[in-house]
Parts: C-alpha cells; sequence; structure tokens
C-alpha cells in the first residue's frame, strides 16, 4: 500500500521547494503527498499556482479534530508551523504513532513530550531546518570525524545569516527581510552565551550588537558576526569538552549592527509596553517621546545626543519611516515592536525577483599527534527569487532529506531527537550530498615546530 506523507502548514512561505521535493521523491519511491493548510486558506491558493500541484492533495484544516484525523490516516508528519501549533501536533503524532520532522527549534515544551516519545515508539525529530538543522548536521559530523581520527579539537566557531544578495540591494540599509519580521526582532533576546580563551562571556541584550567583531568570508563583502545564541549548549551536545573556544555568531552585513543597537536602545524591539499617544498620532511624535524632552532640540539632534546616533544613521531612521506624520491603522494593541515590524515590512519586504544569500561556516582548530590544524567549511548559496530563495531550499531540502530517510528506513530511532546522532545525520548528509548541497573545505597544518624550535606552517 502506498505511503502518505502529510505536510501541514501554517504558511508557505519556505515550503515550495520542500513540496516540489515530496512530489518528486514520492513519485521514485512510492508515496503520497498531502499538504493541510493550517487555518490559512490564502496558502492552498498560492500552491496551486505551482505545476506539482496537480500531484498533491490539497486539505484545508480549520480546526485541530479535522488535523488530528489526517494525521492518523498518514505514514509520517511534517510540521513547519509555529511552536504553539507543532506542540498539538506532536501530542497527535505521539497518540497516532506517527514520526514528525520539523524545523522547529527543541524548546522545553517540546523535551516535556520526550517520555512519551519513547514510550510510543514513535520519533519526534527537530531542528531539521537551516539553523538549527544543517548547522547541526555538519558541525557534528566534521567534529565526529576529527575525534575519530585522535584529534582533540580547542576551539569551535559557528557562523550563520541569510542576507540579501549584493545584486539585489537597492536602499541605504543594503538590507532586506529574507526571513520572518518576528525572528529578526526577537534576535538576540534568549542567552547569548559563549566561551572565549577559557573564560564564560555573558553577552546581555543591550550589549549584544555593539559586541560585533569583523568576519572575513571569501566572496562576501563587509560581514560582520553578531555573538548571538547559546554556544554553551552546542559545547554540550556536540561533546566539545576539551574546548576552550566555542562560539556562535550571526552575519549580517556591516552597517546593520549599528542601526539595530540604535532601535534597541530607544526601544523598538520591546514586544510588550503598550502604545499610548494622543490625538496627534504619527511616527514621528511616537519616536520623540522615546527620547528626553528638549524645547530646544531638534529630533536629529536628540538622537544624536541621547542615542549616539551620527548623520548616517539618522537617515536610515528617516528613510525607514520614522520621521513620518503617519500612523498604522487596525491594530487592537500597538508595541514598540509592532511600529517596528509594520515599517520593515513596508520598506524591506523581498520582491518577487529579488534573490537571497544564506552563509554557513564553522571554523575549528584541533591537535593531532604533534601538529595543529586548522579547518574551515564554508557553505554560500543564492537563490533564485522570492520563492525559491536560499532560506526556503536550505529548509526544504533539510526537512525532505530526513523525511526520506524515515520513510526508507534510514532511520530507525525513536524518541525525542534533534539530528546530530550519527544514525540521524548520516542519512540525512548522504541524501543532501546526492542534492548538490556542498561545502568548500580548507584545512591548514601548522607543525608546533621546525628544528630550529620555530613554528610551521604548511
Amino acid at each position: 500500500m502506498m505511503k502518505t506523507v502529510l505536510l501541514l502548514l501554517s504558511s508557505d512561505r519556505f515550503s515550495i521547494p520542500l513540496i516540489r521535493y515530496l512530489v518528486l521523491e514520492g513519485k521514485r519511491y512510492g508515496w503520497k503527498t498531502c499538504i493541510g493548510s493550517m487555518f490559512e486558506k490564502s496558502c492552498l491558493e498560492r500552491i496551486k499556482e505551482e505545476k506539482v500541484s496537480s500531484d498533491v492533495i490539497l486539505i484545508n484544516i480549520t480546526d485541530f479534530r479535522q488535523c488530528d484525523h489526517a494525521i492518523r490516516k498518514s505514514d509520517l508528519v511534517i510540521g513547519m508551523m509555529p511552536d504553539v501549533m507543532l506542540l498539538q501536533v506532536a501530542d497527535s503524532c505521539i497518540t497516532h504513532g506517527k514520526p514528525l520532522v520539523a524545523p522547529s527549534r527543541l524548546n522545553r515544551q517540546l523535551f516535556a513530550k520526550k517520555s512519551q516519545a519513547e514510550e510510543n515508539g514513535v520519533l519526534l525529530l527537530v531542528e531539521c531546518g537551516f539553523t538549527p538543522g544543517l548547522d547541526h548536521i555538519t558541525a557534528k559530523k566534521i567534529i565526529d570525524n576529527i575525534q575519530l581520527k585522535g584529534g582533540k579539537i580547542s576551539s569551535f566557531k559557528t557562523y550563520s545569516g541569510s542576507l540579501i544578495a549584493e545584486s539585489c540591494i537597492d536602499n541605504p540599509w543594503e538590507f532586506k527581510l529574507t526571513e520572518p519580521t518576528g525572528d529578526l526582532i526577537n534576535m538576540g533576546k534568549g542567552n547569548n552565551r559563549h566561551l572565549v580563551g577559557g573564560q564564560l562571556q555573558h553577552v546581555p541584550y543591550p550589549q549584544l550588537f555593539g559586541r560585533s567583531e569583523p568576519l572575513h568570508i571569501a566572496g562576501l563583502k563587509n560581514t560582520v558576526a553578531i555573538p548571538e545564541e547559546d554556544a554553551l549548549y552546542c559545547r554540550k551536545v556536540y561533546e566539545l569538552t576539551e574546548a576552550n573556544t566555542v562560539a556562535k555568531g550571526r552575519i549580517v552585513r556591516e552597517g546593520f549592527e549599528r542601526i539595530w543597537d540604535i532601535l534597541i536602545k530607544l526601544g523598538f524591539t520591546n514586544t510588550t509596553c503598550k502604545i499610548d499617544l494622543f490625538d496627534d498620532r504619527s511616527f514621528r511624535n511616537f519616536l520623540r517621546s522615546l527620547l528626553p524632552y528638549s524645547p530646544d532640540d531638534s529630533l536629529e539632534d536628540l538622537l544624536r545626543k541621547y542615542a549616539g546616533a551620527n548623520s548616517d544613521d539618522v537617515e536610515k531612521l528617516k528613510w525607514l519611516g520614522l520621521f513620518d506624520d503617519e500612523w498604522p491603522e487596525g491594530y487592537k494593541d500597538i508595541t514598540p515592536a509592532v511600529i517596528l515590524q509594520h515599517l520593515l515590512e513596508k520598506k524591506f519586504a523581498m520582491q518577487p525577483q529579488d534573490k537571497d544569500c544564506i552563509v554557513l561556516r564553522h571554523e575549528l582548530e584541533y591537535t593531532n599527534k604533534d601538529c595543529l590544524h586548522k579547518f574551515t567549511a564554508t557553505l554560500i548559496a543564492q537563490g533564485e527569487d522570492q520563492r525559491n530563495s536560499a532560506l526556503a531550499k536550505a529548509i526544504s531540502l533539510t526537512t525532505g532529506a530526513a523525511a526520506k530517510a524515515i520513510l526508507m528506513e534510514n532511520i530507525k530511532i525513536k524518541g525525542l531527537h534533534t539530528p546530530i546522532k550519527k544514525e540521524i545525520y548520516d542519512p540525512i548528509l548522504n541524501e543532501l550530498d546526492d542534492l548538490g548541497v556542498a561545502f568548500h573545505v580548507e584545512e591548514k597544518k601548522i607543525y608546533k615546530e621546525d628544528p630550529i624550535g620555530h613554528p610551521v606552517e604548511n
């Protein structure tokens, strides 16, 4: 009997390459694809525009009872949706004994389902997107290979980012929304912890973007790394107990970190503080309300004096629309983050022809025998257009490769997992290799001493 893959979506933004992949592989290996749109009917209308839409079953899901019924009839479920919805989907998968694959991060609520998944013999495989996902899979493969041949890793650094391609830059920020706006606004609000030279580094959110450092990557111009996310988590799950440097970073174009730091200082990433203005509501008046009262200083002067803005920064804030006399309508509760999201989506939305560029880089130092090795692996990929973005492909192919490996019984493990075990990441990587996902690898060997006592580099 033909198997059924159920793809549950709350949005089609990053799913089109996945749908194509599932249909193509389904024809080769004998499964059918069913797409359930979760409370978003317009999603199905856009999917119908795709050539492969005639090869899939489309369902408009309007309640979780209907969703549960679809899960019960499937053989594997892929969930691309917000965490709160994924939790209910995971419960149904556990109840009906159906494996679940999702690009979502492993959070406490999902982790609480670990024992249930093990008891029911169900696989819940999460963090199978770009980051997290492809970063885990490739980093753990490199680390395991080094340790298998006796290498001792002293330093591990990993960086990733989603940028607008240089050919599509058309604004003063050199930036566009290549990822969800909410993810951008919440960037850096979690634990930003790193280990540098054996010293623990906590980077508070208000200091995060001021602590950026230049990152030189061949093929990319003017990139910096923001010391974001929890590298200590990586140290634990990657089993890097001997490393005295473990760091993570978000790659952005130089200049973005400065203007975003100003927006944080002004309070624009605040998602809880409710805005109450009098009758004369405008972006300009709200911006002024965030700065100290001064009857003599202009808004530009106040930004320079209290937010550290220079003339270029002020012009970028003007371009964003913060000096305009407009005000958004239709929002029930407005917070600073709502204002920022409104302006970002108005000014920086990707156009249909725009191309993005994803970057993933791992840097390691390790010793083996009498040599110090420096190893780098870099992936740079450019999208075709808005719907066929590099980020969508990375998420789709990683998720799809995981799903295929489960359907083909190349992944047999049960329970709640991320793709850091060899029995999980190897089948996924084999498929990604066949799909042409390739890293540029460089390795330098530095001998400890030459006969005269000087270090030598190979």
